[in-house]
């Protein structure tokens, strides 16, 4: 039984690390897709609010930014909190993207 639960709480724990990856990959390209914006400005954005969401856990987290074509993409790549231990989380990966506006 208390492994069933374990098993839910570290599911949980993904899902809700994938979704905050999401969220900041989404304002991360918003902002750099933008008339004026960068992928530095995308990325700083991204990265200032996986701090504000994950905390601690979130000093493993890779933000990439690249433009190809009029088309911006943020990718963010990280670890999820583990139930027992943190570095026995899952790897987890989230990519968005936008066409630069003209």
């Amino acid at each position: 039984m208390i492994c069933f639960v374990l098993i839910i709480v570290e599911s949980v724990s993904f899902w809700h690390a994938r979704n905050v990856f999401d969220e900041a990959a989404a304002e991360g390209v918003r902002v750099a897709a933008a008339f004026d914006g960068t992928c530095t400005a995308g990325t700083s954005t991204a990265q200032s609010l996986l701090d504000r969401r994950a905390g601690g856990w979130s000093s493993g987290v890779q933000v990439l930014c690249s433009e190809t074509n009029g088309i911006v993409t943020v990718t963010i790549t990280g670890t999820t909190p583990g139930v027992l231990f943190d570095s026995a989380g899952f790897r987890a990966s989230v990519t968005e993207s936008a066409p630069r506006e003209q």
